[in-house]
C-alpha cells in the first residue's frame, strides 16, 4: 500500500453502489482506499500488516465484484458478529 490513498465515505453513494455500501456495513465500516489511479479496494490500513478485503478495482467492478460474492460476506459477518459489533478487525480468508 502507498501513501497517496484517500479513504471515501460517500453516503449518497449507496444508491448507485449497494453492494459496495453492504460490504462495508458487513465488515464493520471497513472503508474503501481510493488509489491515484482511481481503482478502489477495501482495506483496513490501521493494521499491520494492513489487512485486504477485496481485489483492487473500478469502481463499477468493485461494485459486481461484491454483488457475487456478498455470501462470503455475510458469513464472514456472521462468523465474527461480536468481534465486528465491538469495532475489532477479523480477517476474511483470501478468496479472491
Amino acid at each position: 500500500m502507498t501513501d497517496q490513498v484517500m479513504h471515501i465515505f460517500a453516503p449518497e453513494q449507496s444508491k448507485i453502489t449497494p453492494f459496495i455500501t453492504k460490504v462495508e456495513m458487513l465488515l464493520g465500516g471497513i472503508p474503501q482506499v481510493m488509489f491515484p489511479d482511481g481503482t478502489l479496494q477495501f482495506a483496513d490500513q490501521d493494521q499491520r500488516p494492513v489487512i485486504l478485503f477485496s481485489p483492487r478495482l473500478p469502481e463499477p467492478e468493485l461494485e459486481e465484484f461484491c454483488r457475487l460474492n456478498i455470501k462470503i460476506y455475510e458469513q464472514h459477518y456472521q462468523h465474527h458478529k461480536e468481534a465486528i459489533d465491538n469495532f475489532e478487525t477479523r480477517p476474511i480468508t483470501q478468496f479472491w
